[in-house]
């Protein structure tokens, strides 16, 4: 696992002694099957994962057969509920045998503070990351809807 736990970038952060702490404790690991929920939509459950090993599928209840998005080694998943108390958005089902980093509030209460402080700046990076990647997305919309609206008003004048 420790081997694994240094190709996952949610990790590189960590110290190698911190890496081996984590990767040593059986309780922070979760292998789920084919077919099985990592997370279901509208849970209150508030635990937070990253795929160690294996991938899994993005749904919703609304449209089970319609895959919103494939999730590789290495993503987070969860962080939103974690963070937030929030019932969870989607479903997450294992694609084939997963293997995920586990960890909910009462197991992160009583690690190491370093370790708290570790992980809780890695879903603040990732937080940040994302909220550039939709400010990036809002910005593009706006000047293909500009450049639309010009284009219509060239065309009826």
């Amino acid at each position: 696992m420790m081997t694994l736990l240094q190709e996952i970038s949610f990790f590189w952060e960590f110290t190698p002694e911190e890496r081996k702490l984590i990767s040593e404790n059986d309780s922070f690991f979760s292998t789920f099957q084919p077919g099985a929920f990592l997370i279901r939509q509208d849970a209150t459950d508030r635990a937070l994962f990253v795929l160690i090993r294996g991938s899994a599928n993005v749904t919703l209840n609304a449209h089970p057969e319609t895959v919103l998005a494939t999730l590789e080694q290495g993503a987070i998943i969860g962080e939103m509920s974690f963070l937030s108390h929030q019932p969870r958005a989607t479903n997450v089902i294992a694609k084939e045998t997963v293997t995920a980093f586990q960890i909910d509030s009462e197991a992160m209460d009583q690690m190491d503070p370093s370790l708290q402080l570790k992980i809780q700046n890695q879903l603040i990076k990732i937080l940040i990351d994302r909220l550039e990647e939709t400010n990036g997305n809002l910005m593009r919309q706006k000047e293909q809807n500009m450049a639309l609206v010009e284009a219509l008003r060239d065309k009826f004048q």
